[in-house]
């Protein structure tokens, strides 16, 4: 029987920092499932600037304490009463934002682009662990909707299954994209959605991948680039690529980046922009890209066909070079180092 109360991480203040809290735990709603929690990854571009409160995030504020966690891996560990698909007991990777199925997006199968699910998060829908109303899964456990659970392939661990939303969203920049098989795709930021992304193109067929990180990555993360498959990697204080590509997927979120994919993209390519910018407005080179015929896709989120492509893909796949290292929550202050240091791509917590 599960405890009346469980241990969280809390963001309780306006300052730098967590805290370990108790809460009572959740009853999931009629079409809602619990979660036990078995791993949650940290984010670099959600829960770390949170932790470290930077200015960006100071609007949540009023809405403190908090609960955050949006990437995670579980057991169903209760079901609502008009819950059919799940018993319990069941291995899952969850999409975190929330969609109402009635929509015309839903009905399209763009979940990630419901319009009738708004909320307080930074792209403007709700979803799990970064809108106000729902608390996260940096805790033991979590309610989520019944159907944003996707069950994990045999084989796939909790701390690799915390990156398959991750990895949906690669697959998603490729699939938007124009690529065809045999396509040279160049990559630029070889974190969680760029390294995702070069998984995707390699399974796709790509002939070419080149990925382009900072000096920070050289001795991290682009070797871990080039053991999952990159053709070549670099610097990006090399500046454009010497041959330009047919899909450049932009997975940084830093306008340097995007001024790289321009000049390195080829007549007739395509852009894909993956990579989350915090300014509200970035400075395009429209004329440039007119002139090429240059074009930009831009992705956000997961669509249904990309979670079922990317747990295909997961059953074959080693994930472990992305994944880790993992610290029990507890250690929470270790793991929040080790993601500032970039000791791993997706530094995990474990409840």
């Amino acid at each position: 029987m599960t405890d009346t109360s469980m241990t969280v991480l809390e963001k309780h203040a306006a300052e730098p920092g967590m805290r370990l809290a108790e809460r009572p735990v959740p009853t999931p709603g009629a079409d809602e499932v619990r979660i036990a929690v078995r791993s949650v990854g940290i984010d670099g571009g959600v829960e770390a600037p949170f932790y470290r409160w930077d200015d960006y995030y100071h609007r949540y504020e009023p809405h403190l304490p908090q609960v955050f966690g949006h990437e995670f891996a579980g057991v169903v560990d209760a079901v609502g009463s008009d819950v059919v698909d799940w018993a319990g007991g069941e291995r899952v990777a969850v999409e975190p934002r929330y969609s109402c199925g009635r929509c015309r997006n839903c009905r399209e199968g763009r979940q990630n682009l419901c319009t009738e699910e708004p909320g307080f998060s930074p792209h403007g829908r709700k979803a799990v662990g970064i809108d106000v109303d729902t608390p996260g899964a940096l805790a033991e456990y979590v309610v989520v909707p019944a159907r944003n659970l996707y069950e994990l392939p045999a084989g796939v661990t909790f701390d690799e299954g915390v990156f398959l939303e991750l990895l949906a969203i690669g697959v998603h920049a490729i699939e938007a994209s124009a690529f065809e098989v045999g396509d040279r795709v160049a990559i630029t930021g070889p974190g969680s959605a760029g390294l995702s992304a070069l998984l995707a193109a390699r399974e796709a067929g790509a002939s070419e991948i080149v990925i382009v990180g900072a000096d920070a990555d050289e001795g991290t993360r682009l070797p871990i680039a080039a053991e999952m498959g990159a053709t070549a990697t670099r610097n990006a204080s090399e500046g454009a690529l010497n041959r330009p590509v047919d899909v450049f997927v932009e997975a940084s979120g830093h306008e340097s980046a995007l001024r790289l994919a321009e000049a390195s993209t080829r007549p007739g390519g395509e852009i894909a922009q993956v990579g989350v910018f915090h300014d509200e407005r970035v400075p395009v080179g429209l004329t440039g890209l007119l002139n090429e015929e240059v074009s930009i896709e831009t992705v956000n989120g997961r669509r249904q066909s990309d979670w079922r492509r990317t747990l295909a893909l997961a059953a074959d796949l080693d994930l472990s070079r992305v994944v880790g290292p993992a610290f029990d929550m507890a250690d929470y202050e270790a793991g929040f180092a080790a993601e500032a240091e970039r000791a791993g791509v997706k530094v995990v917590l474990n409840p």
